[in-house]
């Protein structure tokens, strides 16, 4: 048995699959987010035991991006080079908000008197120009020891060259303080870029007490329950052991999103898709990511809570709408959708929890979108009184009616998801119109075709079980890791054999890291990318590495450059210097050929007649279970389509169809 079980802010889902790939049970219940493993073991306390015993679990999580949302971490010191104590607070010269006279850069996770300096010095070459101090080095580390500090992270500058006193600098530490956890800018992100490369290492070591803690406690938990093989999804859709993620858990920080584009990759190919942009609509955010020709896009660096953070990690765009997004009417009397979110404690008012104030999921309930008695995780009836009681006042200080309050929130909600869908699509060189729509999470079928509507896309997919989509991905997840290493060389001086001699050190640091956590070199294969970018620019785009790896490599890679750059921003000057900045090498398995269950067919469920509120204004609908819609069906809006773990509304104007994989496509008329 295999059981994968994914974390959201409003909701934990269980899927349970056996060996054959046949689904066995399923789960969704309350997250807590004061821990996390509480609702996780609930979940699987909900399980027969026989389908406990001995099973493997595959698990995704937001903790680590929890904990440094929260600012919740240990009291850290940071260990840097002479001439650079400043370098957190100094950050970069440009700002997130760049016409607001009162902004505020993020405050840096070490405060300045916890940073020490180092007499030591390596060129960009790689050069030792000053050999490490290391009776000034034993001084930084005891001063702050002498400050309480429960863990250090170091970043010595051009140490990505050069790693000896880095490495020096953590046999030290461990000398000084045994078990004080360290983390090394060196193995965290070997790459050039000072401050991202100390924001990065400093964000490792700032969630390592709180990944570590949990994950160890969810293992010993499951293991009272007989479950062996604890694995966690890593930012970059992979799935590694425990102790993997424990010793660089920063690669954990979009655990839980990551997993529902592996879902979206298998949901493609079971409707013969290439290039798809998904929506995952959760309870509290909503996460867009890209995919292309089947692949989903990697990023190098992205930025959580204003910082930095330089891993390789799926390409996901993340907007404040969810189901629990509080709804609100502003100062200026304009009506207003998230980024607060009434997550699972209380929740919408439908919940029947006690939540006092409106929703997304609220909204769709006045309208009618989840149908005339709907229920949650197909157990649960939603207070459909309370939805309306909480518009009430709402409407009455807009002036209108709670259907048109209710209404215009829906469509702001959809306008939000939309922008984020533009972000991943067209800054990315893709025209969203000529792409698909693969919309999940328990909100997103009920948004997805007025999204699509807001885009001009034409076609909609809703996979089986959309609502446990992330936890399906985890099962369709195998393993991989991703190594970095900057080069820096004008691509007119570099030679395929220094290339190769790169290639060649960085596949044995990597292989040698994995036999050290137990992973078989022989059992994996290699993926290369390589960023690059022409003299004098400030970014890089990251350019695939043909396998196999032979011919004219360096000729090979500068064409392919111009081309991605044509693609991406519309022009090419090939008479300009060409750089090669980066090798990134990923190394991994196939992931298993998990496809996500079909729809069960049951003819005799009834369906209902019912009125949805579109614009505002009633209309007759009809409100049908998925499960009695053969493969054929299509199905004219408006029209709701339920399920146990999720709702999918066709509107007006739009035609859902029941493909042979038990997919909703749903088309424009």
């Amino acid at each position: 048995m295999r059981i994968g079980v994914e974390c959201g802010g409003t909701f934990t889902d269980l899927v349970v699959l056996d060996d054959d790939g046949r689904l066995r049970a399923t789960s969704k219940v309350f997250s807590t987010p004061q821990d996390p493993s509480r609702a996780v073991i609930e979940a699987i306390d909900e399980l027969p035991a026989e389908l406990r015993e001995g099973a493997s679990l595959l698990h995704g999580s937001t903790v680590a991006t929890n904990a440094l949302l929260e600012r919740r971490g240990p009291r850290l010191g940071l260990l840097v080079t002479r001439g650079f104590r400043d370098l957190l607070t100094l950050q970069r010269q440009d700002r997130d908000r760049m016409y607001d006279l009162r902004y505020v850069k993020p405050a840096p996770l070490v405060p300045r008197h916890l940073v020490q300096e180092i007499d030591e010095r390596v060129l960009a070459s790689g050069e030792i120009a000053l050999g490490l101090d290391e009776e000034s080095a034993r001084r930084a580390v005891k001063e702050l020891l002498a400050q309480d500090v429960t863990a250090i992270a170091v970043c010595l500058l051009h140490s990505y060259g050069n790693p000896a006193h880095e490495r020096r600098l953590a046999e030290l530490t461990a000398a000084l303080a045994p078990g004080l956890p360290v983390s090394l800018s060196c193995e965290v992100a070997r790459e050039f870029r000072e401050y991202e490369r100390a924001s990065t290492t400093v964000v490792d070591a700032f969630v390592r007490p709180a990944v570590s803690g949990y994950l160890l406690r969810l293992a010993d938990e499951a293991a009272r329950r007989g479950i062996t093989g604890l694995q966690v999804m890593q930012s970059n859709g992979g799935a590694v052991p425990v102790p993997v993620v424990t010793a660089r858990p920063v690669t954990m920080l979009l655990s839980g999103p990551a997993a529902g584009v592996s879902a979206a990759v298998a949901v493609a190919e079971s409707a013969g898709l290439g290039d798809v942009v998904t929506m995952d609509m959760g309870g509290t955010s909503t996460d867009v990511s890209l995919v292309v020709d089947g692949t989903p896009q990697l990023t190098p660096e992205v930025t959580v809570d204003g910082l930095p953070v330089r891993v390789p990690m799926i390409d996901i765009t993340t907007v404040g709408a969810g189901g629990g997004s509080i709804i609100a009417v502003d100062s200026g009397g304009l009506l207003t959708v998230g980024p607060r979110s009434a997550g699972a404690d209380p929740g919408p008012a439908c919940y029947g929890r006690g939540g006092p104030v409106p929703t997304v999921t609220d909204a769709n309930a006045v309208l009618g979108l989840l149908g005339p008695r709907p229920r949650l995780a197909g157990r649960f009836p939603l207070d459909l009184d309370a939805a309306e009681a909480v518009f009430a006042p709402l409407a009455a200080r807009l002036g209108v009616t709670a259907g048109e309050a209710a209404w215009s929130a829906h469509q702001l909600a959809n306008v939000a998801m939309a922008g984020a869908i533009r972000v991943a699509s067209v800054e990315r060189g893709q025209d969203p119109r000529g792409l698909t729509l693969l919309a999940y999470g328990g909100a997103g079928p009920v948004h997805a075709a007025g999204v699509a509507d807001e885009l001009g896309m034409r076609r909609v997919v809703i996979a089986p079980h959309s609502g446990l989509a992330s936890a399906y991905g985890l099962l369709a997840s195998g393993f991989r890791r991703e190594f970095a290493r900057t080069v820096l060389a004008a691509a007119g001086t570099l030679d395929d054999t220094r290339l190769r001699e790169v290639m060649a050190a960085v596949t044995g640091d990597a292989h040698s890291e994995l036999a050290g956590q137990g992973v078989d070199a022989a059992t994996v294969h290699d993926t290369w990318t390589v960023d690059m970018r022409y003299a004098g620019q400030g970014f890089e785009l990251s350019v695939p590495l043909p396998r196999p790896t032979g011919g004219d490599l360096v000729r090979h890679l500068v064409a392919a450059f111009h081309s991605l750059h044509t693609q991406r921003f519309g022009h090419a000057d090939h008479t300009a210097p060409v750089q090669v900045v980066t090798l990134r090498l990923s190394v991994g398995r196939p992931r298993p050929q998990v496809a996500l269950p079909a729809v069960e067919h049951r003819p005799d469920e009834p369906s209902q007649e019912g009125t949805v509120l579109e614009y505002g204004k009633p209309r007759p609908t009809v409100t049908v279970s998925r499960g009695a819609l053969p493969t054929g069906t299509e199905l004219a809006g408006p029209a709701v389509i339920t399920d146990e773990s999720s709702t999918t509304y066709v509107p007006s104007g739009w035609t859902a169809t029941v493909d042979p994989a038990t997919n909703l496509v749903l088309t424009r008329s």
